[in-house]
């Protein structure tokens, strides 16, 4: 018997073993989330390693010569073991006109403009991570006061109920009852799909690929600032002229394309190739010299020019269109800041606090008969309703403040 019972509970043991255990929640803050995505988003990641053909542009451009040199070797053997004619040259071609200087400029320009475009890229991730977040927890709340409101509902039913077999209230009283419980219990079942979708977008932007669930730290109320004071729009955009990394990086293109430009208006004198030149004839060496100039009569780098004039002009009209984009999300996001900030005044600091007091007075009114279960239900009703709408005021608040940010770096503080 014993020996049954020991096989029963190494049995046991092991089954229980084999049951994979559930990975742990990671709950992650706003400024932790932030730092994992710079570090870890695939996208960036790929756009950093692009950084790598503008750096060996650049290295290509700095080499004193861009071509390799020739190496020519002639031999003539007259036989009857006479020896026969010997000619050795090397050439290499050399860059006139100042193209190194050109070449070298505008591949440094380049790896400057990818190291801005990484940059606007962090710019734009960072607002995507946050908005991401702050939607994530704005839904984790909500499904923790919904669940509260059910449990709630859930009680005032059953009390309900009761109440009803006894004839203490109609059966549309308790209809409404049960009606309002499932509203609820929908609501619930919504968010809770809701939450499965964000999470899945903040772990994409993350880069997360731990298993468990992810969770927002944090109480969504308590991110709203302190100061909600609306910066001055002109001096927002002026600031935004100077700081935004895109624009920064179109300006550069410009420069760059400058630079081409010039290049290729000093290639229309073809380069030279010049180098020492041996000869040895009848046992006599021979030292002497080789220069070739190509004569430019029929190409002088039309084509090559008329590009990078087109890319110029193309690069300006560019910059005119993002310069121009810029402003437009820069006041469009400004309007959605102080229309938000207009709405959060309107509920005040305490507005929440308020809200829970006066549930509370109900309550106590309910407990003490003043009022029918049915009017409690729809009191404690539009007393969530309201919190929600607080709650949505707050993410809108928080959005507002972030897209601006985005789309104004470094000129809110």
């Amino acid at each position: 018997m014993n020996g049954q019972i020991t096989a029963f509970t190494l049995v046991l043991f092991f089954f229980l073993v084999a049951i994979p255990a559930h990975a742990a929640d990671r709950s992650i803050d706003l400024t932790a989330a932030l730092q994992y995505a710079l570090r870890e988003n695939p996208e960036l990641k790929a756009k950093r390693h692009s950084l790598g053909i503008a750096q060996g542009r650049a290295e290509q451009a700095g080499l004193l010569f861009q071509n390799n040199p020739r190496i020519g070797v002639e031999a003539d053997s007259p036989g009857s073991g006479r020896l026969g004619e010997l000619k050795l040259h090397l050439m290499q071609e050399l860059e006139i006109a100042g193209q190194r200087g050109h070449r070298t400029e505008a591949a440094e320009k380049n790896l400057a403009q990818a190291n801005l475009s990484v940059e606007d890229a962090e710019r734009l991730l960072r607002l995507e991570v946050t908005r991401a977040f702050h939607n994530l927890l704005a839904v984790q709340q909500a499904i923790a006061d919904l669940r509260e409101v059910l449990a709630a509902q859930e009680t005032l039913l059953q009390a309900g109920q009761k109440r009803f077999e006894r004839e203490d209230i109609s059966i549309l009283e308790l209809n409404t009852l049960r009606l309002d419980r499932d509203q609820v219990q929908n609501e619930l079942a919504n968010k809770t799909r809701e939450r499965v979708s964000v999470e899945k977008q903040l772990r994409l932007l993350l880069g997360f690929q731990e298993n468990g669930s992810l969770v927002a730290a944090g109480n969504l109320m308590d991110l709203l600032p302190t100061n909600g004071a609306v910066p001055d729009r002109q001096n927002l955009q002026a600031c935004v002229l100077a700081s935004r990394p895109d624009l920064k990086a179109a300006k550069l293109t410009i420069e760059v394309r400058e630079a081409e430009l010039r290049l290729a208006q000093a290639r229309r004198i073809p380069n030279v190739s010049l180098g020492p030149r041996y000869k040895r004839d009848n046992n006599e060496n021979l030292f002497g010299g080789e220069l070739a100039i190509p004569l430019p009569f029929f190409n002088r780098n039309q084509e090559e020019i008329a590009t990078a004039l087109a890319n110029r002009n193309v690069s300006k009209v560019e910059l005119e269109g993002r310069l121009l984009a810029a402003k437009q999300e820069v006041d469009s996001s400004y309007t959605k800041l102080a229309l938000a900030k207009e709405r959060i005044d309107a509920y005040g600091k305490a507005y929440l606090g308020d809200l829970d007091k006066m549930l509370a007075l109900t309550g106590k009114a309910y407990e003490s008969g003043e009022m029918t279960i049915f009017e409690f239900s729809i009191t404690r009703d539009r007393f969530t309703q309201a919190h929600f709408r607080s709650l949505d005021a707050g993410l809108a608040y928080l959005e507002a403040t972030a897209e601006l940010e985005a789309q104004a770096p470094g000129c809110l503080k």
